[in-house]
């Protein structure tokens, strides 16, 4: 019986309970059994998984068509799950960290997520000495919303500046001369507000070209 509780298990691995439930000649219900049964004999004291944590990851993931989420605790040094529950946000988190004895509390060092502040709170509240680590995704966004709100404020100055001259330079009738030096100043003051306004493509290209050459590095040094 327990070679063949392993035996699904390992099926379930690879596929979805109902067509792993075929060999059995039972239905998913046995399949959840034998699965309960493998875990059991596999890992009788799970609350061990615990012990020791030191880089841990938080992270959420939606199923049933994003109606239902589940939290998930990866320990990084052993590249396994060590904790999940349904659910996602600070209650469900905290439901895992108040479950561990201080002891186990004060051995976590990193911590590493995505830019949620309940995770953030959470971190704070229980390992407050342990680093927060953000995936580079939300620093770029983060990077590129500063970025931009600032070349806004920018353009905005270069603007009024060039409509300021445009009406302190007005050209006369008809076809102003290559020459004409209030129309020299009109369109630098032109070209500086139009430069500036342009420049927000480049910042995406740049965060993107930042981002790319991080992952690419920290690929190659893995």
């Amino acid at each position: 019986m327990r070679m063949t509780a392993l035996s699904v298990t390992n099926h379930v691995l690879l596929m979805t309970n109902i067509p792993a439930d075929q060999p059995l000649g039972g239905g998913w219900e046995t399949v959840g059994r034998c699965v309960n049964r493998a875990l059991h004999d596999l890992e009788p004291e799970r609350s061990r998984r615990l012990d020791g944590l030191v880089n841990i990851g938080i992270d959420e993931t939606s199923y049933k068509k994003g109606h239902k989420y589940i939290a998930v605790i990866v320990n990084h040094d052993t590249n396994t799950v060590v904790w999940a529950s349904e659910g996602h946000g600070k209650s469900v988190l905290e439901k895992f960290y108040k479950q561990l004895t201080p002891e186990q509390l004060s051995s976590i060092k990193v911590v590493t997520g995505d830019g949620a502040k309940w995770i953030t709170e959470c971190v704070n509240e229980y390992t407050p000495d342990c680093a927060r680590c953000v995936d580079s995704f939300y620093v770029i966004e983060w990077a590129m919303t500063a970025h931009d709100e600032v070349r806004k404020d920018i353009w905005h100055d270069a603007y009024s500046e060039y409509k300021q001259i445009k009406k302190d330079n007005p050209c006369g009738k008809g076809r102003p001369k290559k020459d004409d030096p209030e129309l020299a100043i009109v369109k630098a003051a032109k070209a500086k507000a139009d430069e500036i306004k342009g420049s927000a493509y480049m910042i995406k290209v740049l965060c993107f070209l930042f981002d790319t050459k991080y992952h690419m590095h920290y690929i190659i040094s893995f």
